[in-house]
């Protein structure tokens, strides 16, 4: 049966909602799947979102029997090359159903029109960046995926592969118990690092929200600087995608560490917001569904290090074991949070994945970056 793919305007509500409302077909089966808030789909897909001030996107939708069955966009990221020195197109947003002539009729599509625009490479999925979910889920997938990371049907990687996809980096996430004893290595470790260095701690101070944002705005672009694939976030962007956090941060899960009086380096846990998510199916914010986020510190059981940075100028002093040391024994006293996720990492930041490694053994999930020449 013959199929349509078909360039669309995501600044139009028709386009917008049907690409959208897509997952809710692909994934209505599948009981692992959680349902974003499509007001907060909608808000990153708004060519009104700081991102797209340095990114320009096409996207594409695909129709068969008069019913839309693929989605993908294509992004020029100008602040990606710009960063990294290099001439690389992104592609995200990807869904499809399990037919390979559809998945190669999408690629093509984002990777002609990244070609045109001077681009000799593909890589993603990025939704739309690497500051945002981004890879595709390659194992574990009878697993609810924790807050801002993506899940996909396990056919995905073979449909990518297939249009001559290879990897390019996995992205790692670890996981242990709350209740689980660290290892004793992580306590001398982390009692060497207090003895070699004046170092304190604190926790985030929301009533000064915007005062910490600048903070770990600071932190975060220094930290991540150098890291394969990162593109530094401008104060707008960070900003944006912060603006929400404050109504529901544990303020005991967001630690500073500091050195001789000055921040190094934070460590930011969130709730697990997805186990609320998958509560309000529809996606659509309702009085019942605003109501359950209100009151989602008494709902949750999980919880996720979704950033972690050290600055440059204070690396190798084994801060990355203290920030995690804290985490857990922070976590700890939240008797409700059972379960702790600590993602993504890339699988090349030894700095990083060592002492996770000592914490909670080997990575349970893997989330793959896909490439190709085009």
């Amino acid at each position: 049966m013959s199929f349509l793919i078909r360039e669309i305007d995501l600044s139009k509500k028709k386009d917008l909602n049907a690409f959208v409302d897509l997952p809710w077909a692909i994934y209505k089966d599948d009981p692992y799947w959680v349902a974003p808030l499509k007001m907060a789909v909608k808000d990153l897909l708004n060519p009104k979102h700081p991102f797209y001030k340095t990114a320009n996107v096409k996207a594409w939708l695909a129709e068969k029997n008069g019913k839309v069955v693929g989605r993908i966009m294509a992004i020029e990221n100008y602040t990606y090359n710009k960063h990294v020195a290099d001439n690389v197109g992104h592609f995200g947003w990807f869904e499809c159903i399990n037919d390979s002539a559809i998945a190669k009729a999408l690629v093509d599509a984002a990777a002609d029109y990244l070609k045109s625009v001077g681009l000799n490479s593909m890589l993603g999925p990025m939704n739309p960046g690497t500051n945002y979910e981004c890879g595709i889920l390659i194992d574990n997938f009878k697993d609810d995926p924790q807050i801002m990371m993506t899940y996909n049907p396990e056919y995905y990687e073979k449909l990518l592969t297939d249009q001559g996809m290879t990897k390019s980096m996995d992205l790692l996430a670890y996981n242990f118990l709350t209740d689980t004893a660290l290892p004793q290595v992580i306590y001398d470790i982390a009692n060497r690092t207090e003895k070699k260095n004046n170092v304190t701690y604190r926790t985030v101070d929301l009533k000064n929200w915007k005062k910490e944002l600048d903070i770990m705005f600071d932190i975060y672009n220094n930290a991540w600087e150098s890291n394969w694939g990162f593109v530094p976030m401008s104060k707008e962007e960070f900003y944006h995608t912060a603006k929400d956090l404050k109504s529901f941060v544990d303020p005991t899960l967001i630690q500073f560490a500091l050195i001789n009086g000055v921040e190094a380096g934070f460590i930011l846990t969130l709730l697990d917001l997805n186990q609320i998510f998958k509560t309000i199916p529809s996606g659509n914010l309702s009085i019942p569904a605003i109501y359950k986020l209100l009151t989602a510190k008494k709902r949750i059981n999980r919880a996720r290090v979704v950033m972690m940075g050290i600055k440059k100028e204070f690396r190798k002093k084994g801060l990355e074991t203290l920030l995690y040391r804290n985490a857990q024994a922070s976590i700890q006293k939240n008797t409700r949070l059972k379960n702790l996720e600590m993602s993504w990492i890339l699988e090349t930041n030894l700095e990083m994945n060592k002492p996770l490694i000592r914490m909670a053994g080997p990575h349970y999930k893997t989330y793959r970056l896909l490439e190709k020449a085009i």
